[in-house]
């Protein structure tokens, strides 16, 4: 297992955009407490979520690669199938089996969205900002109308309450607001 400090240097090492590394941090910190939440290693599922989008400054012109450079530059780094199945499972390379990749995939757009749903408050803070607040703007077809809702729904496939999930993602967010700039 590779420690956080190494997958920090690899990520920035291919990643340079500032809103992708607060994204990942955002899946990492979600990742870490579904994790704790669902039973799961919290390193290898806080860096599944750290890591997913590695790639996305990579194949900017050619989005169907996404996941499969991720991938391969995982595997060559010395990253598991674990965490290199879980990358694929979210990009939609492979169908999601296991809970880390159906967690993954639940995580991904969810983070985007709260950040969204962050974004319209007065403040611009995401103290304060609450599951049914989100789960509102979800039912919004304009509002961050690019962000799947079901991959974000699929979460209760894990027995996991849609509510529960997203204050556990608003939890685990606010811990590193300002990190994420929120």
């Amino acid at each position: 297992m590779k420690t956080r400090d190494e997958s920090w240097a690899l990520l920035t090492e291919h990643l340079k955009t500032d809103y992708l590394l607060k994204h990942l941090l955002a899946a990492e910190a979600c990742m870490k407490a579904l994790a704790a939440r669902l039973g799961g290693d919290e390193a290898t599922w806080a860096s599944a979520g750290l890591m997913h989008d590695l790639d996305l400054d990579i194949v900017q012109a050619d989005p169907a690669r996404h996941g499969r450079v991720t991938a391969e530059i995982l595997t060559s780094n010395g990253y598991g199938d674990e965490i290199v199945h879980a990358v694929l499972a979210h990009a939609g390379h492979r169908p999601p089996e296991s809970t880390l990749e159906k967690a993954l995939v639940a995580v991904d757009p969810t983070t985007g969205f709260i950040v969204a749903a962050v974004l319209v408050r007065p403040d611009r803070k995401i103290e304060g900002l609450e599951a049914r607040s989100v789960r509102k703007r979800m039912k919004e077809k304009r509002f961050a109308a690019n962000v799947d809702r079901d991959q974000i729904q699929s979460i209760e496939k894990l027995g996991l309450p849609l509510d529960d999930f997203l204050e556990l993602c608003i939890g685990a967010m606010k811990r590193i607001a300002p990190e994420l700039g929120l």
